[in-house]
């Protein structure tokens, strides 16, 4: 991250040469949306079927940027299939944020770096250490935390969650036992590749931002171990999204 060490004390001021605004203006002049307006909270997964038992025939798709998105009612977007890590994620809350959407939830997957964490439980992340390049573009430490109070409450409240600390990385592959020890040192159980990014992105703009993780698979000695029961981590992720879905 040379860039980010050259004293630049302007950069987090500065206007991007490509805006979003811009870039929405023009995709609307070309008729790329199927819709006037937005609901005001944003529920997002990284695959589809985490929304199955939601979705039905008659439900508007949204049209217009990448991935699978579904107006369930007046008040909720689902979001899905947009790509994994910080810079798919950002990128989809930037549109979305031009678009008139106000808050947001995702709901993710992670390993799970502490043995003490069960797998296929949801968690609340309160805080999460960066190494993704993305999220430096929008807010200079490595420890990020949620936004807005009352908001990541509500959630907490809501799906009846524990709080945890997870890590983000834009590559899972490069997850050596140096890096994992320096992170359970700084107090991470989950490691996941969106966190840092959501909540970079919602200091950023100062907007209302949730991360909720699921443990999938495991990072612990003596070796990793693949995610236990895929139909358990899906049921979990669907369980949160209809208590959500209950009082968003």
């Amino acid at each position: 991250m040379a860039f980010f060490k050259i004293e630049n004390t302007n950069f987090y001021h500065e206007n991007s040469y490509l805006s979003i605004s811009d870039f929405v203006s023009w995709k609307k002049q070309r008729n790329a949306y199927n819709f006037k307006t937005l609901p005001e909270v944003a529920i997002i997964a990284l695959k589809k079927n985490v929304f199955s038992n939601e979705l039905h025939p008659f439900m508007k798709r949204i049209k217009g940027f990448s991935g699978s998105h579904y107006k369930y009612n007046s008040k909720i977007l689902l979001c899905s299939e947009f790509g994994i890590g910080s810079s798919a994620v950002v990128l989809l809350l930037e549109e979305l944020k031009e678009l008139g959407v106000k808050k947001f939830v995702f709901v993710g997957v992670a390993g799970m770096l502490d043995n003490s964490i069960n797998d296929n439980v949801s968690f609340i992340i309160s805080k999460v250490y960066s190494s993704t390049g993305c999220s430096y573009f929008y807010n200079k430490n490595e420890l990020l935390e949620y936004y807005d109070k009352e908001w990541f409450k509500h959630i907490e409240q809501v799906c009846n969650l524990s709080k945890q600390t997870a890590w983000s990385t834009d590559s899972p592959f490069r997850e050596t036992p140096s890096m994992i020890e320096y992170y359970k040192k700084m107090g991470c159980s989950l490691v996941d590749m969106e966190c840092a990014g959501v909540y970079a992105f919602s200091q950023f703009y100062k907007i209302p931002s949730v991360c909720i993780l699921i443990g999938a698979d495991r990072l612990t000695k003596p070796k990793w171990q693949e995610p236990v029961n895929f139909n358990r981590l899906l049921d979990e992720q669907r369980r949160v999204v209809k208590q959500l879905l209950k009082t968003l």
